[in-house]
C-alpha cells in the first residue's frame, strides 16, 4: 500500500523504544512511569513474559488490571492484534530476551519430530536445518516487534545488557542481552535506543540516567535533528517518563519542538 507523507513534519506522536541497563537499574520502573503518565491518552497494557515477571517493580503505581501474563510468541502477536482492536494507546514489553528465547523454540519445535522440545537450535541435532532456525527467529522477531510498533502509539520494550562485540565495528560495547546478532538487531529496531544507568550515590539513594547519545561503549540510537550530547538524568520517583519527552521533543529542531 503506498501513502504519501511530508518529511518537514516531525512530531513524538508515535513513538518506540527500548531501554536497556542491568538488573536493579530501574528498566521495568522507568517503563511503568510510562504507563502512568500516558494513560490519560487512551488504553495501556503491560505484557510481562513467564519468566521474567518484572511487574513485580511497579505494582505500587496503580495502574490497574492492565498487565498480562504470556509463555508464548503466539500470544504476544495475538495481543498486537487485540491491541488494534482495542485502540490501545500505550504498551510496554518486558523482556525482549525472553522472547527471544521463546521465538527459538518455536522453531525447533516446528520439526515434529522435536514438537515438545524446549531448546535452542542445535546443529548436533538439528543439522544444517540449525541455521535456518536462527535466521527465521530474527526476522520473527522483527515481524512480532514491528507489529506491538504499529498496533499502538507509545511502545516501550525492556532488555538485560551485556558486553557485545559489534559485528560490523568490532568494538566491545554494551548491548542488549539476547543471544547470537539480535543484541545489536533490536537497537535498530526501534526509534530510540536507551542505556540506563544507576549509580549508588549513598544509603538508600540512587541517580538514575538515561543515554540515547553516541558512545563508544555502549550501542544507542535516537531519530533527531538535534541529536542529544548528554544523558538525561531521571528524577526520584515519578516525573521520568516526562523529563524524557521534554528532552526528545526539544531534539526534534526549532518546529517540531515548539
Amino acid at each position: 500500500m503506498r501513502r504519501t507523507f511530508n518529511l518537514d513534519l516531525a512530531d513524538l506522536s508515535r513513538i518506540s523504544m527500548l531501554i536497556q541497563g542491568v538488573s536493579n537499574s530501574g528498566k521495568t520502573h522507568l517503563a511503568g512511569d510510562m504507563l502512568r503518565t500516558e494513560r490519560e491518552f487512551g488504553p495501556i497494557r503491560f505484557i510481562d513474559i513467564v519468566g521474567e515477571e518484572g511487574c513485580k517493580s511497579i505494582k505500587h503505581m496503580g495502574l490497574g488490571e492492565v498487565g498480562e501474563f504470556v509463555d508464548t510468541a503466539l500470544d504476544v502477536r495475538e495481543l498486537a492484534a487485540e491491541f488494534v482492536r482495542d485502540k490501545v494507546h500505550a504498551a510496554v514489553l518486558d523482556g525482549a530476551r525472553i522472547l527471544y528465547n521463546l521465538l527459538l523454540v518455536e522453531q525447533v519445535q516446528s520439526d515434529p519430530k522435536y514438537a515438545t522440545a524446549v531448546r535452542l537450535p542445535d546443529a548436533r541435532y538439528d543439522g544444517e536445518k540449525s541455521k535456518g532456525y536462527w535466521s527465521q527467529a530474527r526476522f520473527q522477531m522483527e515481524q512480532t516487534i514491528n507489529l506491538l510498533k504499529s498496533a499502538v502509539k507509545v511502545l516501550i520494550v525492556t532488555s538485560t545488557s551485556a558486553v557485545d562485540v559489534h559485528e560490523v565495528t568490532g568494538l566491545k560495547q554494551i548491548a542488549p542481552d539476547i543471544y547470537g546478532k539480535m543484541g545489536a538487531g533490536m537497537v535498530g529496531l526501534c526509534d530510540f535506543s536507551g542505556y540506563i544507568k544507576a549509580e549508588v550515590m549513598g544509603v538508600g539513594q540512587a541517580q538514575r540516567s538515561l543515554s540515547f547519545e553516541v558512545r563508544s561503549d555502549v550501542q544507542t540510537k535516537q531519530r533527531l535533528a538535534a541529536p542529544l550530547t548528554a544523558a538525561i538524568i531521571l528524577p526520584q520517583g515519578f516525573g521520568g517518563w516526562n523529563k524524557i519527552k521534554a528532552a526528545l521533543t526539544a531534539g526534534l529542531g526549532k518546529e517540531g519542538g515548539k
